[in-house]
């Protein structure tokens, strides 16, 4: 699984430039939905990657108790319920919905889902 981490840098860095090529080029009152879509997957990719990345390399670095597969399962599943979050947030955002109380409701279904899938919910 440590081969796949150099990918998982490049993918994250292609989505960065894919949302940057988003917010640059395109106008948001002409776009269609599909453009909102693929912005919301590359923020999801971009999150989850570089943020996974750094949290395997933090938890490498100073705990060295279970073996590297282990820690690049647990680093990217908790990276992936923050990359979550921030698509949902994103998504609430482009729709002009986003509101403290959809925030709360939004951090509540992630947060559930984490802890569902945590305690054995495969």
């Amino acid at each position: 699984m440590q081969r796949l981490l150099p990918f998982v840098f490049l993918i994250s860095v292609a989505s960065t430039f894919g949302i940057s090529w988003i917010v640059v080029a395109v106008d948001p009152d002409s776009a269609g939905w599909y453009n909102f879509a693929l912005l919301i997957f590359l923020i999801f990719a971009t999150v989850a990657g570089f943020l996974g990345l750094f949290l395997f390399f933090v938890r490498t670095r100073f705990y060295k108790r279970y073996s590297v597969n282990w820690y690049i399962k647990t680093s990217f599943k908790m990276s992936v319920f923050v990359a979550f979050f921030v698509a949902l947030a994103s998504t609430l955002a482009i729709l002009q919905l986003i509101s403290i109380f959809n925030l709360i409701l939004a951090g509540l279904a992630v947060s559930l889902f984490a802890i569902w899938s945590f305690l054995g919910g495969e």
